[in-house]
């Protein structure tokens, strides 16, 4: 499973973004809709930027397999609010791209992509039926496509810390807040205490 963790702040989301769309190999969507709304797909990088659910993301490479599966996921009764109900973006052979961004001013988690591998979308197929047979999906594909995105981020970035490429404004953010201790999901001004 390629996965690329990263620090990434403010306008480094909005690049990453960008980057997607100018691949030109990915169909954008949402990874959950909002309470009692349709998942969306984007069509453009500034319809994320706008979104409240913009900052987690399925990236359905054109031509890789079967469309995205849409599933309600029906909200408990207790849940706050009206609404009853949100639905998941699905399929196998997606990629995940999360922004992770500052939490509060004193860390900063991770942003991160990833997808399943053929082997591991096999041995999951009988547990998740409505995902269909991972054997549709076209793995090279998804692999090479998942593969040009990480290579585009890298390059934009301007350190490193660890093997986590540092985008620009993540690392005006570090060095403005002093976070120098990276552990759990990300860096932070103070050491942990285990």
């Amino acid at each position: 499973m390629p996965n690329l963790n990263f620090y990434a702040a403010d306008d480094d989301w909005a690049a990453v973004v960008e980057s997607v769309f100018e691949l030109g190999l990915f169909r954008v969507f949402e990874s959950d809709s909002e309470p009692g709304r349709e998942l969306r797909e984007f069509r453009a990088a500034a319809d994320i930027a706008t979104a409240p659910q913009g900052r987690h993301l399925e990236l359905f490479v054109v031509g890789s397999g079967p469309e995205p599966t849409v599933s309600r996921i029906d909200l408990s009764a207790d849940s706050p609010g009206d609404p009853t109900f949100r639905y998941c973006c699905e399929g196998w052979g997606l990629v995940q791209l999360y922004y992770g961004g500052p939490f509060g001013t004193r860390e900063l988690r991770w942003s991160h992509t990833n997808h399943n591998s053929a082997k591991r979308a096999a041995t999951w197929a009988a547990t998740v039926p409505r995902l269909g047979d991972p054997a549709a999906w076209d793995w090279a594909a998804v692999t090479s496509a998942s593969g040009r995105l990480n290579r585009v981020i890298r390059r934009m970035a301007v350190s490193r810390i660890g093997p986590h490429p540092v985008l620009p404004h993540a690392g005006r953010l570090i060095a403005d807040g002093g976070l120098r201790h990276e552990y759990g999901t990300g860096v932070h001004a103070t050491p942990s205490h285990g």
